[in-house]
């Protein structure tokens, strides 16, 4: 599977480290995680971080607060016992916007 639509229902937020963040788990899935998660209209790519689900209390809220003054969103997937980020670029997005539009002109 290569991507995958999920709504805000199906997420839990996990606390840690004073940084809040959505949490899917997708630990009863048995293929391989999915390269996109796709929330509300917002494309998330998986990234190359992940964390061990014991153990992570120092480095991910570290990982999210860089990457959300960096302007990217971050979404964890729980799976095999570790978080696997996923992370979306909002900026990246008008730009798309703007290149669909330019191709609709043609």
């Amino acid at each position: 599977m290569s991507s995958l639509t999920v709504g805000f229902d199906d997420m839990t937020v996990l606390s840690e480290g004073g940084v809040e963040v959505f949490l899917l788990n997708l630990d009863a899935q048995e293929e391989p995680p999915p390269y996109y998660v796709d929330v509300n209209d917002r494309r998330f790519h998986l990234g190359s971080d992940s964390f061990l689900i014991f153990g992570h209390s120092a480095s991910l809220p570290r990982f999210v607060r860089e990457r959300e003054a960096e302007g990217q969103l971050v979404l964890v997937v729980e799976r095999g016992g570790r978080y696997l980020t996923y992370l979306h670029d909002p900026a990246a997005d008008d730009g798309d916007d703007e290149a669909d539009d330019a191709g609709a002109d043609s």
